[in-house]
């Protein structure tokens, strides 16, 4: 092995699934002290959590403030609430923050980036005028497909859900929307 001479810049490790999915929006799973480095080279503003409602990890949580950043949870891990009027809600809440450029860049994540990452993409997909096939298809590269060995892409509910989305009926800030919505 080489040794790195002493002005060697330090190895940076994006978290596991790791994509640019808009100018603005990143995706990923839940980053860990591995992560951080390469997170902080990414200027982020906030972070949206959306898996779960237990505590965020502590490590995670110390980056988040250490970082000065804003952390935004919506729970979008049981795709079968966004039919309920709750779910709706949060979905609204989540899609307001993200295309208000004023929020970017943000980093959307689960736990491992393949479930409700997936989903959020998916919507974003959708948004900028995507075909489901190819909303899907993206999605399937990151989580594999819901029936297939891993079983983790998105559910029944999930993609029912993305097919009926009406990207026009969203309401949010349209005089601070991002450049790559219509």
């Amino acid at each position: 092995m080489i040794p790195c001479p002493a002005d060697c810049p330090a190895v940076v490790v994006p978290p596991i699934n790791f994509s640019l999915v808009a100018p603005g929006i990143y995706r990923s799973g839940h980053p860990n002290r591995k992560n951080f480095a390469f997170l902080r080279r990414l200027n982020l503003r906030g972070i949206i959590y959306v898996e779960g409602t237990e505590p965020y990890r502590q490590d995670s949580m110390d980056f988040v403030t250490s970082s000065e950043l804003q952390l935004y949870r919506f729970d979008l891990s049981k795709e079968a609430d966004l039919h309920t009027v709750e779910g709706k809600k949060r979905l609204e809440g989540l899609l307001g923050v993200l295309l208000d450029k004023r929020n970017h860049p943000l980093l959307v994540h689960d736990d491992t980036g393949k479930g409700s990452a997936t989903l959020v993409c998916a919507l974003i997909r959708r948004i900028q005028g995507w075909s489901l096939t190819g909303a899907f298809a993206e999605g399937d590269m990151f989580s594999g497909p819901a029936g297939g060995a891993e079983g983790v892409g998105l559910g029944e509910a999930g993609m029912e859900f993305i097919a009926a989305f009406e990207p026009k009926r969203i309401k949010y800030d349209r005089q601070n929307r991002p450049d790559w919505v219509d």
